[in-house]
């Protein structure tokens, strides 16, 4: 269910809205506002996944795009529809809150295109994003699993998924109940799309978990293909999927690289991490993922550096650094052991503010 918020002072036309809305079962109106601060409150208090602004708010020009504005600061994750006429046209800017357009008095097919669901005949709601290290203890999984827990509070909805098959790491930094049910549960080929709402796990803070098997030796169970298919699934109902990608680039690996939409690749201030990061990057360009999508490093324990700067480890790898993420110890370790991501027991430490700036510059990164 994705909830929206409608921002209209025309009764008729709020009216109208609410009809094209109520046509889809997956929409849910969460309310109307007639006023900017009520609005603007109302939106980044519960971070809807929708809201849709008249550009004419109050019959004037451009209040419209000021609450736009507001609420894109307050709820990066929300998706922000402007609503106009023909004679007044607005062009889509996300970076300053408009990222689609709909044209009063425009139908349901209309609609359904400006709210990024699915199109009639299917098609992606959303994408995946590949969290990648060639090398151990880089904290591929703790960024993954906190990353997710950003974007859903900032009001996307948000899936993870554990591509580690063999040995996934999630059940260790999440309170799993014995009886979760993970990737092995689901059937092959085309049955998996109708099973995978059963399949998943609501964790901390409402993000969606699809599990490794929670035996090593079930992961045999499970075909590289299944992976990838899953993957694909998951994007068609979520605004992010977040995925735990292993290290090692077998037939599992790549099929999650080839589905994700973006390759985070996580390496630390160490010449051992960058050289197998350098080698990591080589083979993307063998694959062409460079030439199809972005790839972004993340820095983690990035207050040791080794003496090296951000500057040279962009040119050493020739990729552009989406964040640094610093060392807490203390933090992760209290957060392993209640098994609790550590974005949600202290919102407001340095670490946890690295993972905002990260979930803001992958959200606007895929709105480009």
């Amino acid at each position: 269910m994705r909830r929206v918020l409608v921002v209209e002072d025309l009764p008729q036309v709020a009216e109208h809205l609410k009809g094209l809305l109520g046509r889809d079962q997956e929409m849910q109106i969460t309310g109307v506002q007639t006023q900017p601060d009520a609005a603007v409150a109302q939106a980044t208090t519960e971070k809807p996944e929708i809201v849709l602004v008249d550009y004419f708010l109050g019959g004037k020009e451009n209040i419209g795009l000021q609450v736009a504005k507001r609420i894109r600061a307050g709820s990066p994750g929300t998706r922000i529809v402007m609503i106009t006429v023909p004679q007044k046209p607005v062009t889509p800017r996300p970076e300053e809150g408009i990222d689609a357009v709909f044209v009063l008095p425009g139908g349901a097919n209309e609609m359904v295109q400006v709210l990024g669901g699915e199109k009639p005949g299917g098609g992606a709601k959303g994408g995946a994003t590949a969290v990648y290290s060639p090398k151990g203890g880089s904290g591929k999984t703790l960024i993954a699993v906190n990353l997710a827990t950003v974007l859903r509070r900032q009001g996307s909805s948000v899936a993870v998924m554990d591509g580690v098959m063999q040995f996934g790491s999630v059940r260790h930094l999440v309170q799993v109940p014995p009886d979760a049910r993970s990737i092995v549960d689901l059937p092959p080929g085309g049955a998996m799309k109708g099973a995978m709402p059963e399949a998943l796990w609501e964790g901390p803070a409402g993000v969606h978990y699809l599990l490794a098997p929670p035996r090593p030796e079930q992961a045999d169970l499970v075909a590289a293909s299944e992976v990838q298919t899953a993957v694909t699934i998951l994007s068609e109902t979520h605004d992010h999927v977040v995925v735990d990608t292993p290290s090692r680039l077998g037939d599992d690996a790549l099929g999650i690289l080839d589905a994700a939409k973006t390759i985070l690749l996580v390496v630390t201030y160490s010449g051992p991490a960058i050289a197998t990061a350098r080698a990591a990057i080589e083979t993307f360009d063998m694959l062409g993922y460079r030439k199809q999508k972005p790839i972004l490093a993340v820095i983690s324990q990035s207050d040791e550096t080794g003496g090296l700067t951000r500057g040279a480890l962009e040119h050493a790898l020739g990729l552009p650094v989406a964040v640094e993420i610093p060392t807490d110890r203390k933090l992760v370790a209290e957060s392993l052991a209640r098994q609790e991501p550590f974005t949600v027991a202290a919102p407001t430490a340095p670490i946890s503010q690295a993972f905002g700036a990260l979930a803001t510059a992958l959200v606007a990164q895929q709105r480009k």
